[in-house]
């Protein structure tokens, strides 16, 4: 007997599992990948493309208004692909981030096993921003102005992230030897962070896509929980220590005059004022 595969075959919860075993499976083989060449900076290009592939998924399955459903999975792909693409360059010299340095000289014998943890802990992270998707996705309610606003919202903050990355990649070619150690170019001269405030900006567009769905206020808890890895985990606080180690006090002025995350005027300093 033949049996076919429907789209809403699984449910939510189903789906969360599923989709948790195969970010697992995949983060094992990044974790053999890595332990091979000395580099765990791969695994976040590939927490990248894994939240866009899995919130892909997540939408396919869902049964919520189509239009709304593959206009989604558009602007996903994008932010999936441009940033997993951005990391995935940083890469291809062969350098370990910083961060992933730090791990090893603190763990030392530890290592190996440490970093397939932390790896798992990625998969873990992977499917936490992907499941967002199947409430957004659930959303029955046709086209509207809420997903008006979403879409202007999220187009405000992917422009800001990628100009943001641009000046910074354009100031980093530029340097030599002897110069500001510290990007003021543009957005950078009144944000210290300026593409995770609007990275933060561009995942508020969801919880308008969203809203109408059973479930929806709940979206309100993804950019509070952005704001703290941001502020508190992965983002600034290891960004700042190692500016800090290349950069010392040109680093700590521009702490003193710029905001480290919402964007504004900046303040007199002594760089100023000499």
């Amino acid at each position: 007997m033949k049996t076919t595969f429907a789209r809403n075959a699984m449910q939510p919860l189903e789906l969360v599992i599923f989709g948790q075993a195969i970010a697992s499976a995949a983060m094992i083989l990044a974790w053999l990948l890595a332990k091979k060449l000395k580099n765990a900076s791969y695994v976040d290009a590939l927490w990248a493309y894994g939240v866009g592939l899995l919130g892909a998924a997540y939408l396919y399955f869902s049964q919520g208004d189509s239009f709304r459903n593959q206009a989604l999975t558009i602007v996903l792909g994008i932010w999936s692909l441009r940033l997993g693409t951005y990391l995935f360059r940083r890469c291809l010299g062969g350098k370990e981030d910083s961060r992933y340095r730090y791990y090893r000289e603190k763990w030392g014998e530890r290592t190996d096993s440490l970093f397939f943890f932390f790896f798992q802990k990625q998969a873990f992270w992977v499917v936490l921003f992907a499941s967002p998707m199947l409430v957004v996705g659930a959303n029955p309610t046709p086209w509207g102005k809420l997903d008006l606003i979403g879409l202007g919202v999220w187009i405000f903050g992917m422009s800001g992230v990628c100009l943001a990355d641009l000046q910074l990649s354009r100031f980093k070619a530029s340097h030599k030897e002897g110069q500001d150690k510290v990007c003021r170019n543009g957005l950078w001269r009144y944000s210290r962070h300026p593409n995770y405030f609007f990275e933060w900006i561009l995942w508020m567009s969801f919880v308008f896509w969203g809203w109408g769905a059973v479930g929806g206020p709940w979206l309100l808890a993804l950019p509070l929980i952005l704001l703290a890895f941001f502020l508190k985990f992965t983002g600034i606080p290891h960004v700042e220590a190692r500016k800090m180690e290349t950069a010392g006090k040109e680093y700590e002025e521009y702490r003193k005059s710029t905001n480290a995350f919402i964007p504004w005027f900046p303040r007199k300093s002594n760089r100023d004022a000499s």
